[in-house]
């Protein structure tokens, strides 16, 4: 008569084996959810303050100008850079102290699609009268 006292090495190794394909299958859906949370942030410009800001996170950066034109009112540029991972998607908004009149763009602007690094993306807002500012560009960076 055979009595067993524990299990064989055998069974041992496929517990391992189980247990390493469970943790791989935990960290591929935790990766796959993190590539769905945006960076977010705001920068504020002001002509009188803040003309050039640049918010640098490393493996991304966004650049924002305030551009003269020379009568009163300002263009807002901006860009996006993916410096180290590659960028899927972007949103930006203007949000003013009160909306300005008859600004090209004034709404969400989503730049969508593989962006590669070292590559950008750029747009702009105009002409927003000096009396509308500060003004703050809120965005949201899906890297990926």
């Amino acid at each position: 008569m055979w009595i067993k006292k524990g299990q064989g090495s055998l069974e041992y190794l496929f517990i391992v084996a189980l247990v390493i394909i469970i943790v791989a299958i935990g960290v591929m859906y935790l990766k796959g959810a993190a590539k769905e949370v945006p960076y977010y942030n705001e920068i504020t410009l002001d002509p009188g303050l803040f003309n050039n800001i640049t918010a640098d996170y490393g493996d991304i950066k966004v650049e924002a100008y305030l551009i003269d034109n020379g009568d009163g009112t300002y263009k807002v540029e901006y860009k996006v850079w993916a410096i180290n991972v590659p960028i899927r998607k972007a949103q930006l908004a203007l949000i003013c102290m009160n909306k300005p009149p008859n600004v090209a763009g004034y709404k969400v602007i989503t730049h969508e699609g593989l962006l590669t690094p070292v590559n950008y993306w750029a747009n702009y807002w105009t002409p927003i009268p000096e009396e509308y500012f500060p003004c703050e560009i809120r965005f949201y960076i899906w890297k990926e």
